[in-house]
């Protein structure tokens, strides 16, 4: 199943614009939140940020949720800016949190629905695991006291609950009792299984680039290790390590470039900008940070690496110092737009530079 995508860049003009902005240096940031998930801004309040410090290309990339993209699309489009939808996916390989960004999807696919709503089912799981370790110290209250006229749980819930039940004069009060007892954050329930996620996918849906893959932070997320890169690699169509982030120093940088170079993959870059309270700003990154350039073996091309084009690529080279620089997919007819110089195969398995055909994967990913 091929789903087609023109909800980004469907005109020769914007693809023009794309190209130009991946090969001039202009300032792109791939990573940013906004108030649907724990950023500071409303939608067209990044946008207008972000056209502030020159901006040419960003993505607002909110934690497992699309609803700002419109908006945001809206709002770059009104300001001439170029704009690529983007998620952060909170995702666990046997219990290792990890975030992946997602690129280049459609908002309104049945795909995002569906995760939405096994997002909140996990959010739900996470809260009723806060009911019970109320519970452990001394407070049982039901969590159906917390519940909206929609069924679902409100913000605060232990603290409404407390309130609701009569154990606590305000919610305020409940939010003071809450805060005053040992209780756990099991974040890691949030997250999905990342077969569960590939499992969610249709071809053609989104491609990913592992977040910050240098950060260590319980119950947030651990350094990328080569295995679970395989793991990602096999399970959905990730084309991409994030390996300019604020978090990471030179040495990461490099470190996950040449991981990122021995597994056929791009690298991206982005500011994770959540806004002044966080102190956590958008960043002008010029764009040749996504870019990657390396030669697999001494007669094959090497492959330039790019923020997204919606042009099709299929079979498209490039002379850059008298080295071909292969921006597409051999063999295959490609739609785009893509991320990190990829475009997505309609129909035609990937196959390699040899022309070989690769072993198929769940989710057919762009070979080099």
């Amino acid at each position: 199943m091929t789903t087609t995508t023109t909800w980004l860049a469907d005109d020769d003009h914007r693809s023009q614009r794309l190209e130009a902005i991946a090969s001039s240096g202009a300032g792109v940031d791939l990573h940013s939140h906004s108030r649907h998930s724990d950023g500071d801004w409303y939608p067209a309040d990044l946008i207008a940020d972000a056209q502030k410090i020159g901006l040419s290309l960003i993505s607002l990339t909110d934690h497992d949720t699309v609803a700002g993209q419109q908006a945001a699309r809206t709002a770059a489009d009104e300001a001439g800016m170029l704009f690529v939808t983007g998620i952060e996916v909170s995702l666990t390989i046997e219990g290792r949190l990890y975030h992946v960004l997602g690129y280049d999807y459609d908002p309104s696919a049945a795909t995002w629905d569906k995760f939405v709503q096994g997002r909140l089912a996990r959010m739900e799981r996470y809260q009723i695991d806060q009911f019970e370790q109320l519970k452990e110290r001394g407070y049982e209250v039901s969590p159906d006291l917390a519940r909206g006229d929609d069924g679902r749980l409100l913000a605060q819930p232990l603290a409404v609950a407390l309130h609701r039940s009569g154990k606590a004069p305000t919610v305020e009060a409940g939010q003071q009792i809450v805060r005053g007892l040992p209780i756990r954050p099991r974040i890691e329930l949030t997250y999905q299984e990342v077969a569960e996620f590939g499992d969610l996918l249709q071809p053609g849906d989104a491609v990913f680039s592992v977040a910050h893959p240098a950060r260590q932070q319980p119950g947030v997320s651990v350094r990328l290790n080569e295995a679970d890169l395989i793991t990602f690699k096999d399970t959905i169509p990730l084309v991409a390590l994030e390996a300019t982030h604020p978090y990471h120093s030179s040495t990461d940088v490099a470190f996950f470039a040449s991981l990122a170079a021995r597994h056929g993959l791009a690298v991206t870059c982005g500011s994770d900008a959540h806004g002044e309270r966080h102190r956590r700003p958008l960043q002008h990154l010029p764009s040749t940070l996504c870019r990657n350039s390396w030669q697999y073996s001494a007669t094959a091309p090497k492959r330039a690496l790019a923020v997204p084009s919606s042009r099709t690529l299929a079979n498209r080279r490039e002379q850059s110092n008298g080295v071909p620089i292969c921006v597409g997919v051999p063999g295959t007819k490609l739609q785009g737009p893509g991320i990190a110089g990829y475009s997505r195969p309609v129909a035609a398995r990937p196959r390699s530079l040899s022309g070989q055909i690769q072993r198929p994967r769940r989710h057919p990913r762009p070979s080099l």
